[in-house]
């Protein structure tokens, strides 16, 4: 036996008591947090303020509280009759070593409603991009390719438009409960850093699409499941800042940090690694939410205007799932239910993930076996048609190896 197990166990002892010593100082830290959390209870108007101030020189991510601190949110009663949308998307990248740059989206897309006339609606749309507006964004001066990143985004995009015709088609009674569902987040963190063209052009769409889901009146939410959000935590942060003082009108500045300057560990740290999830764990009950807040999230601030991103958290099961609203679904009660009820209703019947998005994603995902059809149907086309193509010699050398 080539591996030294008795060299490997002495390592692995310390590492199972290193990690039970750190995990007894986390809870310890966390503890702490827990305790300075609810002490800001009655003074969210205080720290909404320590936000605004601070929010321009924050090092951290930031959570706008919108409801009291202490607010446990229990499940609304679930209706027997409601119906949801959901999509999910997945793609196929251009391939440099190919016949032909092309790539390809697939939107898995469905409709499924409960109650006396159950009925459901699931399908995939899947759409081939391959001309030079579709392969490129131009300006003046430049073609930027649209692979990588920024294909991701063009599918994150897809998917939210998709969702608007889902929901036009099929959630036409004003009457029945409904929501339309994405999975994943609802901010477009890629477009926060990305090229001004880029976000320019896939921001405008996907604001769109939020304009038509307000305009048709259905709430529409994400769910992230495992969420690793420090926002709230960075919302703690602030509260054990010395140097906030909302009468002077002063925020944080972590540039300053007077804890820093007088050589001592800034008090903020007793937060590091901490989440979101872990601050509200021993809150929650099965079924029940958070409060919500408001995402400081900069390309949500400078770019959603009333679609300013908001969330909460919600138990289902084992984990906390975090929930994303739109600022017109949030601010409506009636629709911060109706998600509520529904999306729980939805991880319930999923054993802990929403079933419509679990049925979207099998419509969406793209096999192995299903892209080298895929690949074998453009070679013919492309053949059949006496189009110039070839592929790379390192294609083909591959293709050598596997024949």
């Amino acid at each position: 036996m080539s591996l030294n197990l008795a060299a490997l166990g002495k390592q692995v002892r310390v590492m199972s008591q290193t990690v039970a010593r750190e995990a007894r100082q986390r809870d310890q830290r966390l503890d702490e947090v827990r305790q300075r959390y609810l002490a800001g209870v009655g003074q969210e108007d205080t720290w909404h303020t320590a936000v605004e101030l601070s929010s321009p020189s924050f090092n951290w991510l930031l959570a706008d509280p919108v409801e009291a601190l202490d607010t446990v949110g229990d499940l609304p009663p679930i209706p027997n009759d409601y119906a949801i949308v959901a999509t999910d998307g997945s793609h196929l990248d251009v391939d440099r070593h190919g016949e032909v740059d092309c790539y390809l989206i697939n939107i898995g897309q469905v409709y499924i409603r409960y109650g006396t006339n159950p009925e459901a609606r699931l399908e995939s749309l899947p759409r081939l991009f391959f001309t030079e507006d579709e392969l490129f964004l131009t300006d003046d001066t430049r073609r930027i390719p649209i692979e990588g990143a920024v294909l991701s985004i063009r599918r994150d995009v897809e998917e939210g438009l998709a969702l608007a015709r889902l929901a036009a088609d099929y959630l036409t009674d004003p009457n029945l409960p409904r929501v339309a569902l994405q999975d994943g987040t609802l901010i477009r963190w890629a477009l926060a850093n990305a090229d001004a063209k880029v976000r320019d052009h896939f921001l405008q769409q996907y604001l769109a699409y939020l304009d038509q889901m307000q305009k048709l009146a259905i709430p529409v939410a994400s769910y992230i499941s495992r969420s690793r959000s420090p926002e709230v935590m960075g919302l703690v942060r602030l509260m054990l800042c010395p140097d906030v003082n909302v009468k002077a009108q002063r925020g944080a500045n972590c540039t300053q940090c007077s804890d820093a300057k007088q050589g001592l560990t800034p008090s903020c740290m007793v937060c590091q690694d901490l989440i979101d999830a872990d601050l509200f764990a021993p809150r929650l009950r099965e079924g029940q939410r958070s409060p919500i807040f408001r995402s400081l999230s900069r390309i949500s601030v400078e770019r959603y205007e009333h679609h300013q991103i908001h969330f909460f958290f919600l138990r289902v099961g084992r984990e906390l799932a975090r929930v994303e609203l739109p600022g017109w679904v949030a601010s409506q009660p009636a629709w911060v239910n109706q998600v509520h009820a529904l999306v729980y209703d939805q991880a319930a019947r999923g054993l802990g993930y929403p079933i419509a998005l679990q049925r979207a994603h099998e419509q969406a995902v793209i096999r192995s076996a299903e892209r080298r059809v895929f690949e074998q149907m453009v070679s013919g086309a492309i053949q059949r048609a006496e189009a110039p193509a070839g592929v790379s010699a390192k294609r083909e050398s591959k293709q050598f190896v596997q024949g």
